[in-house]
């Protein structure tokens, strides 16, 4: 009876269900929508050509016709080049020495230069890992024309140019969309925020059954994150093979695991317009030191351990991405769920006897000032 009457409170809270609800479903179509274009195409480059020659027009032309890049200008020295990215007119150079195809023909060394605008990762990774494709093949198609130049028949000259062939096999976003690999943590930084300020403010509010009201909050939250995955598959096309029901078990157990730390905050702030901003500057951090963006391993050890030990999301971020997107067994997983669980327990018992106290505590205070006053 007491959890149907926990469970009716909830839903009588407007707030709740848009907080739990209707946020992280908005959120994941506002922000899935930026990702919703699977390539990065059309990366204005800015080229500097000194050597005006047949072999330097072949290599602008090559990115001239490729999707991926279109040539927003053409300059006369490294110093105009270097202004157009600093202006974002462009993401990259091209520069082409003087004196380029003379020296090929030599068979001098000689070089193109790249420069990257990488104050984007995104953007500077994808323009440089495809413009050393391009330049790649360029490279030894010249050595193949030279070879045959020296009387050298075509296979044999194919293969002095080619010793051996680069293949290779991407898995689970051969596309390179980004937002597969994005869009699941941040998913899930969305429900850990709004779970903390749903939440939180409910257990301040009615300090009862807060066992109760920790099981219903979390499968809310675990079903919304789900729905949330739904979305992105079947409206952004993020291909999601992996098993929703797996993933929506890992949510519940990280979601409880935050239960704990919850009632720290509570006890900590006493106030919910200070709970609610302190949750709100929780998403960065939290993301940041999970091992999402960065990977934990690279992490010093000592900081990595105090990561591990105030926050959750650690155990939960990358799992939950792999379990989606690579199909990954939950079993693999068994050692993170497992800290989660311990975790769990360990931030509830501190912040349940904590916030027990400091409520407790407020709540003799107040009955003494009203029976001064009476």
């Amino acid at each position: 009876m007491k959890l149907i009457n926990e469970i009716i409170k909830f839903f009588k809270q407007p707030k709740n269900v848009v907080i739990l609800i209707l946020g992280p479903l908005f959120l994941t179509f506002l922000f899935g929508g930026v990702y919703i274009k699977d390539y990065l195409n059309d990366i204005p480059i800015v080229v500097l050509d000194m050597d005006n020659s047949s072999s330097s027009r072949m290599i602008v032309n090559e990115f001239k016709n490729n999707d991926r890049y279109y040539v927003s200008s053409t300059v006369n020295s490294f110093e105009e080049l270097k202004y157009k990215i600093d202006s974002k007119e462009a993401h990259m150079g091209i520069y082409i020495p003087k004196d380029f195809n003379k020296d090929i023909k030599k068979q001098k060394s000689s070089s193109v230069a790249l420069i990257i605008d990488e104050s984007n990762i995104t953007v500077g990774n994808t323009a440089l890992s495809s413009a050393s494709e391009i330049l790649a093949t360029i490279n030894a198609g010249i050595n193949i024309k030279i070879l045959q130049a020296k009387g050298i028949d075509p296979k044999t000259s194919y293969d002095l140019a080619k010793i051996f062939n680069i293949e290779s096999r991407v898995l689970y976003d051969a596309k390179y969309t980004y937002k597969g690999y994005v869009m699941p943590g941040i998913i899930l930084v969305f429900v850990q925020q709004l779970f903390l300020s749903a939440f939180i403010p409910a257990i301040m509010d009615d300090k009862e059954n807060i066992f109760m009201k920790s099981i219903i909050y979390s499968i809310v939250a675990s079903l919304t994150y789900v729905l949330c995955a739904l979305i992105l598959k079947y409206f952004l096309d993020i291909n999601f093979t992996g098993s929703l029901l797996y993933a929506f078990g890992y949510v519940m157990v990280f979601i409880l695991a935050l239960v704990g730390p919850g009632m720290l905050i509570a006890a900590l702030f006493k106030d919910k317009l200070q709970v609610t901003q302190f949750t709100m500057l929780l998403s960065m951090p939290t993301f940041l030191t999970a091992g999402y963006a960065w990977p934990v391993e690279q992490t010093p050890v000592v900081l990595s351990y105090i990561i591990k030990g105030i926050w959750p999301l650690v155990y939960a971020i990358t799992p939950i991405r792999d379990i989606l997107v690579k199909s990954t067994p939950i079993r693999i997983f068994s050692k993170d769920i497992m800290y989660l669980i311990v975790f769990g327990c360990i931030w509830a018992f501190i912040g349940y006897n904590l916030f027990k106290r400091v409520f407790k505590n407020d709540n003799r205070g107040g009955m003494s000032e009203q029976e001064g006053t009476v």
